[in-house]
């Protein structure tokens, strides 16, 4: 493993299950590199402050450097020193927090804020490839969403400086694309006035177009996570759950053009929990097919990249190239 030399620091991904913690540097050739990785179950802990502390005891004989200042990618909406997310399980205050963990820095970015912040260290080889296109590399817009407990989205734009714009795209309003998803929209129509783009395309998300579909057709709905849709779905063991997962993808498909077209991004990275659970079905989907679907903008859509890939330790690495980059010296 390489030394890291200099600016380290604690980088930490939080979501509402797990905290990936990790000491992040640059190598002797400049390349940012991670050690120290541990992942926390959040309910074991009382607090992210008792999450920090737990982590720096293990990690005590790094650099004090290290040890003192911390950049954390973490679900929600950051507002001033609070963090917005009913998914986590404590109240999080950035000064409540660096007081109760010893910390002398903390910085909070959003979770999809940073992933979209690795992209230039993303392998494009090691990702799984949706739609091939044709674009050169990393010379625009580069868009991140991903479908999990929410709809995250985010835009790296090339420097230099690069920056990323965090977006709230999964509050937009969601677009139907045949007269089916037409009928979906009217049902939920019935008890909301806006239906929005993770009120299908999340992990809840697929679970309630599950049940909606069972609804519609008068059948009774047996599965009660998003998990058992998709494991169904995979098994060909629930006509409705294959059906949901069907309309999942090519809804996703139709949003990601959608937003391709908004940002004029030239590259596509599709992460989250649930794209990498139904890999191979979304491969076989009308996820293509609606990604290209945009009329007299096709020939612009073809041309770019979608690539599926496995986040890992990547909003890690954001985190720090985030805090590298932005923070004050």
């Amino acid at each position: 493993m390489s030394t890291l030399l200099s600016n380290q620091l604690i980088v930490a991904d939080v979501g509402g299950t797990h905290a990936r913690f990790a000491i992040a540097g640059l190598n002797p050739h400049g390349e940012p590199e991670l050690r120290d990785y541990h992942r926390f179950a959040c309910a074991d802990y009382s607090s992210l402050a008792a999450i920090i502390r737990a982590y720096r005891e293990m990690t005590d004989k790094q650099l004090n450097q290290a040890n003192s200042q911390a950049s954390i990618a973490i679900a929600g909406v950051i507002q001033q020193d609070q963090v917005r997310n009913s998914n986590l399980p404590w109240p999080v205050s950035r000064m409540q927090t660096m007081q109760e963990s010893g910390l002398a820095q903390l910085r909070f970015v959003n979770d999809f804020a940073a992933l979209a912040w690795s992209v230039p260290v993303i392998n494009a080889a090691d990702a799984l490839i949706l739609n091939p296109g044709n674009a050169p590399a990393l010379v625009g817009p580069v868009l991140v969403v991903g479908p999990g407990t929410g709809l995250g989205a985010a835009v790296w734009l090339p420097g230099p400086p690069s920056q990323v714009l965090a977006t709230e795209a999964g509050h937009a309003a969601l677009a139907a694309g045949n007269p089916q998803e037409a009928l979906l929209l009217a049902q939920c129509w019935k008890s909301t006035p806006h239906v929005d783009n993770e009120m299908f395309l999340s992990g809840p998300g697929l679970l309630r177009l599950y049940r909606t579909l069972a609804l519609m057709q008068g059948k009774a709905s047996t599965l009660e996570t998003p998990a058992q849709v998709s494991a169904a779905a995979i098994a060909g063991q629930d006509s409705i759950a294959q059906e949901a997962v069907e309309t999942f993808c090519a809804l996703l498909g139709s949003l990601l053009g959608d937003l391709a077209i908004y940002y004029g991004a030239q590259a596509v990275y599709l992460a989250g929990g649930i794209p990498a659970q139904i890999s191979e079905l979304l491969q076989k989907s009308d996820f293509r097919n609606r990604f290209l679907n945009k009329g007299v903008m096709r020939a612009v859509v073809e041309n770019v990249p979608v690539y599926l890939i496995e986040p890992g330790q990547l909003a890690l690495l954001g985190a720090a190239q985030w805090n590298w980059q932005t923070g004050v010296r």
